[in-house]
């Protein structure tokens, strides 16, 4: 320590020294070696100082003394806590970030595979639209049923669907989007579909719009490209592939657009009685012999029913609750 250091020290226990210079000796004191033994010299010679009083200049007292040593070991045990809390906080740190990601993941997909799940049923007459939480969404036709887990798995994403349904999947190359269908699945990495899977009708049917789609039973496999249709039948597991002229015809319903493109009288009364939630009663076998082709925005099941009857012979008539079928006569 040098002589203009020792004044320094002397005026700061005088009283008399800046708050800066004050300040320095302290951290002098409590960070270095050599100023812990200054301090340690120090104190053993208040004693002798106490005794000997020098002209014009002041002893330290004994509770002066005290004063100091008291402010010193304050600054020691508060650098120690600092040292020790950058330690602890080296290993916490990272541990605090681990877990703080691990629960933001958690908000975002099922890591334990404990979601809950959640499943919308569309009665006939009605339609709906869903927004899955990956951002993939689904169209949902009437009658149709479909069950998902609010937050998807971190390597699959699973729905089960009863009735028809749209798809457009977001892409995820590592968790591809499986729908389920009956005995069967759509396995999907990112894509638009149609689905078509009511349980009171005898064949699942797949339209593939973009993109690619794996087609599984439970011992077949389907790849299905852009354009194609997939027919499985369920009494025999029979599955036949077609190409289609334009295969977004095939879900124009979700534009409330009816679609038929040579479809038997039969199927088309399933459809409008999902559609609009009526019933049809068919008087005259012979009315089933008849198929239709149209396209139309019509919205009202009247309306429906007008452009019918302009395609073939077939009268419909309302009953009260029920519209009957029958075959009209010729003139």
């Amino acid at each position: 320590m040098s002589l203009s250091g020792k004044d320094t020290i002397k005026k700061v226990i005088d009283g008399t020294s800046s708050k800066e210079n004050a300040r320095c000796v302290v951290d002098w004191f409590s960070s270095t070696i050599e100023g812990q033994q200054f301090l340690s010299d120090m104190i053993d010679r208040d004693s002798y100082l106490m005794e000997n009083e020098f002209t014009g200049q002041k002893t330290i007292s004994s509770l002066q003394s005290e004063i100091i040593l008291s402010k010193i070991n304050r600054e020691i045990r508060k650098k120690q806590f600092v040292r020790i809390s950058c330690r602890v906080a080296a290993l916490v740190i990272p541990f605090v970030v681990l877990l703080g990601f691990g629960l933001y993941l958690n908000s975002q997909v099922d890591l334990f595979g404990k979601s809950p799940y959640a499943e919308i049923y569309i009665p006939r007459g009605e339609s709906a639209r869903i927004l899955f939480q990956d951002g993939s969404e689904a169209y949902l036709n009437a009658d149709t049923k479909i069950r998902y887990p609010q937050k998807f798995g971190l390597t699959k994403r699973q729905v089960y669907v009863e009735g028809e349904a749209y798809f457009n999947v977001s892409p995820a190359k590592k968790r591809p989007f499986i729908v389920h269908a009956g005995n069967t699945s759509v396995k999907v990495l990112g894509t638009s579909f149609n689905v078509k899977a009511y349980n009171d009708e005898e064949k699942i049917e797949v339209v593939l719009d973009e993109g690619k789609i794996e087609f599984r039973t439970s011992g077949n496999r389907h790849s299905l490209l852009p354009g194609q249709q997939l027919v499985y039948h369920k009494t025999n597991g029979e599955s036949v592939v077609r190409n289609l002229s334009k295969s977004t015809n095939l879900s124009l319903w979700k534009n409330n657009i009816f679609y038929f493109h040579d479809t038997p009288l039969a199927e088309v009364l399933r459809m409008l009685e999902r559609r609009y939630g009526v019933s049809f009663e068919v008087k005259d076998r012979k009315a089933l012999e008849y198929s239709y082709t149209i396209t139309t925005h019509q919205t009202t099941i009247a309306e429906i029913l007008h452009e019918l009857q302009k395609i073939a012979p077939v009268k419909f008539t309302s009953r009260g609750s029920i519209m009957e079928v029958t075959v009209a006569k010729s003139r």
